[in-house]
Formats: C-alpha cells, sequence, structure tokens
C-alpha cells in the first residue's frame, strides 16, 4: 500500500514539476550522462572474512565511488523512494557484472550454475522503504549472468535480526559494525550447501554486512564466489581496474 500511494504521488508531482537528474539535478533526466558516467568504474576491493579458510576472502566489485552526486542518486533511490532508478542501477549493475571478474570466476571454480543473493536490510528499514530495494540489482546480475550461458537463479537466502537505525551515511564505521555483526543468518543453511554464491549490495562501507553475508553462507557450506556493488565509500582502498560505457 504504502509503495502504491508513494508512486502515485511521484506521479502527480511529476506532472506538476517534471523531475531532474537524481544526481545533479539537471531537468528532465532520471540520471543525467555526466552522472551514468560515474558509474561506469569497475573497482575492486578485498574483503578478510572471519574464520573463512585461507585464500577464502571476498572479491568486490562496485561501479562507483560512494561521495558526492553518485552518493546523492543512490539515497534519493535508497531512503527517498525514488523507484524510477531502479530500471538505470540495474543497467549498470548488469553492465558491471559483464566487466568484472565474476564471470572468470564462476568459469574457474566450474560453477555451471549460481545462486545471486541479495545482501538483506533490517526488517524496520524494509518497512519504513515499502521494498527490499536491492531485490533489482540482484536480478540484473541474474540477466547478465544468464546472458553468459551461466544458470543463474536470485533467492532470498538471507535474513537480518538487526534493528533498524539510522542510515549508512549517519553512523559510524564502528556503530554500523557493532549494529550487524551476529545478526545475519541463512534461512534454510540446508538449502545452499554445496551451491554457488554471488552476493549483491547497494553500497560498500565498511564491508559488515557483505562480511557477515559471505561468513553466513559459507559456514552452511556454501561457495561464496564475490560480490557486487553499486559504490564503494572506500574508494581508497580499491583499485579501478577499468571504465566502460554503460
Amino acid at each position: 500500500m504504502h509503495t502504491a500511494l508513494s508512486s502515485v504521488a511521484r506521479a502527480a508531482f511529476n506532472v506538476l514539476l517534471p523531475r531532474g537528474c537524481a544526481g545533479c539535478d539537471a531537468p528532465d533526466d532520471i540520471l543525467c550522462a555526466d552522472c551514468l558516467g560515474l558509474f561506469a568504474q569497475c573497482r575492486l576491493r578485498d574483503l578478510e572474512v572471519e574464520s573463512a579458510t585461507a585464500g577464502a576472502g571476498l572479491p568486490v566489485w562496485s561501479a562507483a565511488i560512494y561521495q558526492g552526486v553518485a552518493r546523492h542518486a543512490i539515497l534519493e533511490w535508497k531512503d527517498h523512494d525514488d523507484v524510477e532508478l531502479d530500471a538505470v542501477f540495474s543497467q549498470i549493475m548488469e553492465a558491471l557484472t559483464l566487466r568484472c571478474g565474476i564471470v572468470q570466476r564462476c568459469a574457474a571454480a566450474g560453477c555451471t550454475s549460481v545462486l545471486v543473493v541479495p545482501a538483506p536490510s533490517s526488517r524496520a528499514s524494509m518497512r519504513r522503504r515499502g521494498r527490499w530495494h536491492t531485490l533489482p540489482l540482484a536480478q540484473a546480475v541474474v540477466n547478465a549472468l544468464q546472458s553468459q550461458s551461466i544458470a543463474a537463479m536470485m533467492t532470498q537466502a538471507l535474513e537480518s535480526r538487526a534493528s533498524g537505525g539510522r542510515s549508512v551515511q549517519q553512523i559510524s564505521s564502528a556503530q554500523r559494525a557493532q549494529r550487524i555483526g551476529g545478526n545475519i543468518h541463512v534461512t534454510a543453511p540446508s538449502a545452499y550447501r554445496g551451491a554457488a554464491v554471488v552476493l549483491v549490495d547497494d553500497i560498500v562501507t565498511t564491508g559488515s554486512t557483505l562480511r557477515q553475508c559471505a561468513q553466513a553462507l559459507r559456514q552452511s557450506g556454501a561457495q561464496v564466489l564475490g560480490a557486487l556493488a553499486l559504490a564503494d565509500v572506500a574508494g581508497q582502498h580499491s583499485n579501478m581496474l577499468q571504465s566502460a560505457e554503460i
């Protein structure tokens, strides 16, 4: 109901006052070409996952650095219900999937099928937004993998039992790690034993969410190949592999 009413209200608002770019407010664009270009990167950040086997870290690829207009656009989508960005951000995630190393990792691991798992938000956050906002991103990754003859399917394998709280831009790294730590669980552990998994998230800050996701899935016997995200706040800790037109 919340989502339907929000969509009607936004449509009425756009009739009276046409929308601007979610990043820079340029008129008549969902995301203008200049802002879209900020999401054409391919940044790699390696996360260490506690209790993982030796050499089993977590490579995370992101399409942008979480700052400036890229940050503004993501927050408009994530926290201000700009659902028109679903299609744009899905396109960005498809492009990122095809140009990062995840397809090659699937091949090297001998994986012909992959489960794509969106990182969960707390129940309070999902109630506030009225939706699981990362599902379109995860489906975009599925579509890209399928285009490479990989049998991919999205599954909501994880849940967060963390209490709701302030959004990512309002809390410190230590506070976020404390709030998330130990609160992400696999919904049906036995169902994922032996499965190859790719994680999907919107923003990587401290990496706490993705570490917890990977650890929970690996403890259930899954093989977590890597993760993809729209943006990484820690741009100085990641390596830009390449840029490409979206």
